[in-house]
């Protein structure tokens, strides 16, 4: 009698712990949380250089402007009384990833392609219209590969690789009045409420 009720409560014990056990094997592990990958995008040569991008024009479009002073090809138009259109690209995972979090992720890059202008074209009587390539300027942001974190590129009109330019350029002039991450993005219209939220 005591052997059976040893042998029953033994059953009665094995019995409860198999459902804890199984619950704990069907429990799903939390999710791992996904690494922030580093955008695709930047290519470099063997010797560091930037080479330039070709697909940009397919990438998001943010703001374009007209007699626009910064970079050095603007400036340098400037001098002769050339008015210049300027438009500006970023990849389009960079473009989403800013959205969501309001920073720019590592691998960013943007292109400030260089427009010449042009005025009473027909039937155009007034406005200004967007010609030729006067170059392209392009940041990139890699912490790994720059000191501080962007560095900024001239292509000229068609150059096929870049160095950075010199801090003393194009960086300081971010680093002093760009809105947010080095960018101005107070000069992107459908990204300028995002940024100040």
């Amino acid at each position: 009698m005591r052997r059976s009720m040893h042998v029953l409560l033994a059953i009665l014990a094995i019995g409860a712990a198999v459902p804890v056990t199984m619950a704990l094997r069907s429990a799903p592990a939390a999710p791992a949380q996904p690494a922030k990958a580093k955008l695709v995008g930047a290519k470099f040569s063997a010797d560091g250089k930037l080479l330039r991008p070709v697909d940009y024009r397919s990438w998001r479009f943010v703001s374009a402007g007209l007699g626009m002073s910064y970079g050095p090809a603007a400036q340098a138009a400037a001098l002769t009384g050339h008015v210049m259109f300027d438009n500006v690209f970023v990849q389009p995972e960079a473009y989403e990833a800013f959205l969501r979090d309001r920073v720019w992720p590592e691998g960013t890059m943007f292109v400030l392609e260089l427009r010449g202008s042009e005025t009473q074209r027909a039937p155009n009587n007034r406005g200004y219209l967007q010609t030729d390539l006067h170059g392209i300027e392009v940041s990139v942001k890699d912490s790994a590969r720059f000191k501080n974190r962007w560095a900024y590129f001239d292509f000229g009109m068609d150059a096929a690789s870049a160095t950075p330019m010199p801090e003393s350029a194009c960086f300081a002039c971010h680093k002093a009045h760009a809105a947010v991450d080095m960018t101005f993005v107070q000069f992107y219209p459908t990204l300028q409420k995002r940024a100040a939220h």
